[in-house]
Formats: structure tokens, C-alpha cells, sequence
């Protein structure tokens, strides 16, 4: 694999990264790999106080050196309120400590070597360092359940190889990793909409100004429309493109367009591009990622509109990214309804779910009474009885299983009996030492959602870099996910509106047609023609299985399925995604060359 940019440092240990920069050196010296990262280093007058920005830090330089007073104090979070997207490495004399951001879309990896720690913002070149194998427990577990971060913990595929998670910090002296962002609610509706307005705001118009050609993805729905719109009513020509899949039945294309006609700053392009935009399409020529990543089966359909920014000759591109997970609750929220005796709340929100999903309301309501009294090591519980015993053939999920603190991917349908039984005791080891520390489970659930999103998002961004998109996600922003984050759940969700907590902080900035849409862009039927064009490629994926021969996956399960998929019917469609993807990725890392990433030399010292 060819790492793209990557910094690293280390502690206690004699290794130096080959065609590293030093960001400082000493004890606990850090370095800069690539000429792809931006960064900034800023130092006390004695050099014993050092803070290093690297990546999208919107941050003056007055403002990073007032930061060293943050550093003093031992103040790590002061240092993540900037705008961007950065990972932050800060030295007191006696430690270093690195900081993911809040999501984790800044991805911060260690291991342990000859007595030392060495850490990475990617995963491969530690594994080069350990000569890690695959860790197989960690990577079902991933599969399976990827948002239970009780069950994932810090795991990554590669054995001994750990993930900080998103809104942690690493100290490199004391050993430890530490949480910086507490998991708490302390704002009024009113006063997350203006948080969230400035933040926005903010994230965009920083953006906008530091590119010289800007372009958006401009869907028509309200989370890239709505930035695009932002940063021309700012003032700056926006390259805006929008996807039309004539494979699947929605209204994207008719929102962009009456969105685009209000704004002349707007120069909107709409894309057709289905013969070569499908899933599954040649994944082959998808970039190889840190990590295995589920969306690689769509990279096609991706690239396929995004060629239209790159003869553009964009140099930033914004994305609506992480929109979805930050700002729409999980259905479970209706639990939270239940338990804080709202009758009539819930009752209307019961109903709606009841229409959308088809299912009669007393069922629904009667899931979330039943939820609101069932403890999370309940729900640890319940989960691991899913693995066990999962419905043989597929089924739509009725209320019961829809609702749920913690459920798995249909994915474990697949596994080995011995595959899916390690990964039930798994969970129940987990269920029996769980706290929460009084923090509402729905509250905990949302984080474990968002940061398993900024790992999904992590791998995305490095792989759009790859083929030249210089994509940002400014709805993941620490400030944006501090203000969405700040209510509980249950005000996230509406039953007259898609996100009304977006809709309350850009009214006046967004047209009002946007903000109240109320239907959602779908693309089912692109997925099912890009499976039937691609049979024989999945086929013979899976008849060369690694997960097969390792005794994970179940290959008469899958074939059933897969033709299944084939043939139309409803079926485990993300669990095929996460299977191929997770195939193609282990296929090109077991076959990658060796790399030389390091190199030893004596440790230096105080």
C-alpha cells in the first residue's frame, strides 16, 4: 500500500520513520511522513513547550500560540475548538499527547514495541512495524457489530495494533489514553440551533476562503445542498454537482435544481454517469484503504460524478458527510419518549414510525416500553442471543428487532457456528462489566454511532484524496458535533420534518422548501443492478473467500443469499457490501509487497 500522508511518533522505543520530518525531536519526538498534510508547529522561547496542528486547522497563528497555554495547564480539549479537521500532538517537557478529534475522523493508532509506544495516524505502517497478522476476533466483531464499542474496543483488523477513540487522547509518558470530550447534555433546543448556526457557518466560510476553485457535492437533500448554499451566500462561486441515477426512483435531482435557481453564485452541473456509476463496479480500481471499509463497493458510483470536479480543477470539495448520523436519531429515541412519560409524544412519533415502516402502532409502542426498561447489559445480553441464534433465512425486521439499544448486522447470519459462538462470549463478557456512569444510553449510543461513522469517514476522505478530491466534511467539525450533540436524542428527531435541529439553526440562511423536505433520496435500485451486472464477479469473490477458508463465513449462507440479491428479492444487501469489501481489502493486503517504513537508531534523551 501506498500510505498517503501520515505522522507518527514515538516514546521509549529506537525506530524513526524512513522518509520521515521531524515535527520536534527528543524523548518523545514526532515526525511528519508525505508532503500531503499541512501542518504547524508552534514552541515556547525554551523549547520545552511544543503544539503541532496537522491537517485542516483554520486556526491564526495567534490563536495556536495562545494554545500553549493551554498545553501548560494540561488543558487538552482548549486545544480541539478551532475550526477544521486536525489531529494535534502537544508536548509539555514531561509528555507528549496526541488528540483525535471529537468524531475520530483523525484517526490515531499505537502499539507497543521494545518497551516503548509508537503511534500512527494509520494502521498499516504499524503492522509493518509489529509484523502484526490479522486479527480475526477483532475483525468479525467489526463486521458484525460495528457501532458496540464495548464489543470493537480498540481493536483494529491488525493484531496489537489499537485505535484511540474519537474524542480520547493518547499520553505518551503516563501510558494511557484518557477521554477528553465528556458524553453529557447541557443545552436548550434553542441554544444547540445558534451553537449550531455559528458553527456551520464558520466550518464553511473558513473553507470557502482558503480554496481558489470550490466545488460541493449538491444532492438536493439537506446536508450538501445546504453548505453548498451556505458558502455562496458568503460570497464564493461554488462548482456544485449533482448525481442523476435514473436506476433509482427519488426527487434529489428536482430539489437540487430548484436549490441551484435561487443562487447565482451557484454553477450547477448535473451528472449522468450510470453506465459506469453502478455498486460493485470495478472495485478493483478503487484506491486500497488504511482499513477495510464497507463503502469501497460504491467507489464507482462515486468517482463517476466526481470526474466532473476533478476537469474542474477543484482544490477543496465539499461534502455533506456525517449529516445523516449526527443530526437524525436513532428510532430507538422513542424508548427515551416512553421512559420520560411522555404519552402523547410518543404516541404521535409511534404512529409515524408506524406508517413509514408499515407495522401496526401498538406493536411499535409496545417495543418502546420495552426498551425503556431494559438496562444496557440487557441489551449486551440480548445481542449476543442474536449471534447465537439469527433467523436462518432473511426477513423484514419487525419492531421489536428495529428497536433496540445495541442490535447486529444481519451479517452474522453468515458466520461459522464456532465463528458466531466466540463472538456471542465476546459480548457477554462485555455485558457483564459495562457501566455507563449514569450517562443516558441513548446518549452513549449516539457517541458509539458517530465515532463508528468518523472510522467509516477516516478511510473515505483518504480514499477521495487518492484519486484527487480534496474532500471535507464540515458537518464533523469538533464545534458542529459539540452543538448537535449538546440536546438529548429524542429533540433530534420530528414527525414533521427531516432534521429539525438543522432546520432551526439555518432558517433565514436556507430556503424554507429545503429545510422542510421531507422525503429522502433512495438508491436501492442502482445497488440491485450494479449486483446483477456484477454477479459472476461476486460469485467468484466468494468461491476464493478468505473469510471462507479461515472458517469465519459460511459459504453456502452467502451463495443462498447472493443469489437471492440476484435475483431482486429483498435481502442482507449491507452485510453483502461489508463481505466483498472486507475480501477485496484482505486480498490486497496479504498480497502487498513488503514495505520499509522504518528504521532503528538510538533513542535520544532528556
Amino acid at each position: 500500500m501506498s500510505t498517503p500522508g501520515w505522522i507518527t511518533g514515538c516514546a521509549g522505543s529506537d525506530v524513526v520513520p524512513v522518509e520521515g520530518r521531524p515535527l520536534w525531536r527528543g524523548p518523545r519526538p514526532a515526525w511528519i511522513v508525505g508532503d500531503t498534510l499541512a501542518y504547524r508547529v508552534v514552541h515556547d522561547e525554551a523549547g520545552m513547550l511544543r503544539l503541532a496542528v496537522v491537517g485542516d486547522c483554520y486556526a491564526t497563528d495567534a490563536q495556536l500560540r495562545q494554545g500553549l497555554g493551554a498545553v501548560t495547564r494540561a488543558d487538552w480539549r482548549a486545544l480541539t475548538g478551532w475550526p477544521g479537521s486536525y489531529w494535534v500532538v502537544a508536548d509539555d517537557g514531561r509528555r507528549t499527547v496526541v488528540l483525535t478529534d471529537v468524531a475520530g475522523t483523525r484517526p490515531v493508532y499505537y502499539t507497543f514495541h521494545h518497551g516503548g509506544v509508537v503511534w500512527a495516524s494509520a494502521a498499516t505502517p504499524l503492522a509493518d512495524l509489529t509484523a502484526a497478522p490479522i486479527d480475526h476476533a477483532a475483525l468479525v466483531a467489526r463486521m458484525v457489530c460495528p457501532t458496540v464499542s464495548e464489543v470493537t474496543g480498540t481493536g483494529t483488523v491488525f493484531a496489537g495494533v489499537h485505535r484511540l477513540p474519537g474524542g480520547h487522547a493518547l499520553h505518551l509518558g503516563a501510558g494511557r489514553i484518557q477521554p477528553y470530550e465528556p458524553e453529557t447534555q447541557k443545552a436548550t433546543f434553542e441554544q444547540a440551533a445558534e451553537a449550531l448556526r455559528e458553527a456551520l457557518v464558520v466550518a464553511v466560510e473558513r473553507r470557502a476562503a482558503s480554496a481558489a476553485r470550490l466545488s460541493a457535492d449538491f444532492s438536493g437533500g439537506l446536508d450538501s445542498t445546504s453548505l453548498a448554499l451556505l458558502a455562496a451566500r458568503a460570497g464564493y462561486e461554488v462548482f456544485a454537482v449533482t448525481r442523476d441515477d435514473p436506476t433509482s426512483a427519488n426527487d434529489d435531482v428536482l430539489y437540487a435544481r430548484c436549490a441551484a435557481a435561487g443562487e447565482p453564485r451557484v454553477r450547477h452541473v448535473i451528472v449522468d454517469e450510470s453506465e459506469h456509476g453502478l455498486f460493485f463496479d470495478r472495485m478493483d480500481a478503487a484506491p486500497h484503504t488504511d482499513q477495510p471499509y464497507t463503502d469501497a463497493a460504491r467507489w464507482s458510483m462515486r468517482h463517476a460524478y466526481h470526474r466532473r470536479v476533478l476537469d474542474h480543477g477543484s482544490d477543496l470539495h465539499l461534502t455533506g458527510s456525517g449529516g445523516d448520523t449526527l443530526l437524525v436519531a436513532s428510532p430507538s429515541y422513542l424508548a427515551d419518549l416512553a421512559r420520560l412519560g411522555q404519552p402523547r409524544e410518543l404516541l404521535r412519533h409511534a404512529v409515524a414510525r408506524a406508517r413509514l415502516r408499515h407495522q401496526p402502532v401498538h406493536s411499535v409502542l409496545a417495543a418502546a416500553i420495552t426498551l425503556a426498561y431494559t438496562s444496557y447489559p440487557q441489551a449486551l445480553r440480548r445481542l449476543a442471543a442474536d449471534i447465537t441464534q439469527p433467523p436462518a433465512r432473511w426477513e423484514r425486521p419487525n419492531a421489536s428487532r428495529r428497536l433496540h439499544w445495541c442490535g447486529s448486522s444481519s451479517f452474522a447470519a453468515w458466520l461459522t457456528p464456532t465463528a458466531r459462538d466466540q463472538l456471542a462470549q465476546r459480548v457477554l463478557a462485555t455485558a457483564a462489566t459495562t457501566d455507563l456512569g449514569g450517562v443516558p444510553i441513548s446518549t452513549h449510543r449516539a457517541w458509539c454511532e458517530l465515532r463508528e461513522f468518523g472510522a467509516y469517514q477516516a478511510e473515505l476522505t483518504a480514499q477521495l484524496r487518492a484519486t484527487g478530491i480534496n474532500a471535507h466534511a464540515p458537518f464533523l467539525d469538533n464545534a458542529v458535533v459539540r452543538a448537535a450533540m449538546s440536546i438529548p436524542v429524542s429533540q433530534r428527531q420530528s414527525t414533521t420534518v427531516q432534521k429539525p435541529l438543522l432546520g432551526a439553526a439555518l432558517r433565514g440562511l436556507v430556503p424554507d422548501f429545503l429545510l422542510h423536505r421531507r422525503t429522502k433520496g433512495a438508491y436501492d435500485g442502482n445497488a440491485y443492478t450494479g449486483i446483477r451486472r456484477n454477479a459472476n464477479r461476486l460469485h467468484a469473490i466468494l468461491d476464493d473467500s478468505y473469510l471462507v477458508q479461515a472458517g469465519i463465513v459460511d459459504h453456502a449462507a452467502v451463495r443462498a443469499d447472493l443469489d437471492r440479491l440476484i435475483a431482486g428479492a429483498p435481502g442482507r444487501l449491507a452485510a453483502l457490501e461489508t463481505l466483498i469489501t472486507t475480501e477485496l481489502w484482505l486480498s490486497r493486503h496479504t498480497s502487498r509487497p513488503p514495505a520499509r517504513v522504518w528504521r532503528t537508531e538510538e533513542p535520544a534523551h532528556a
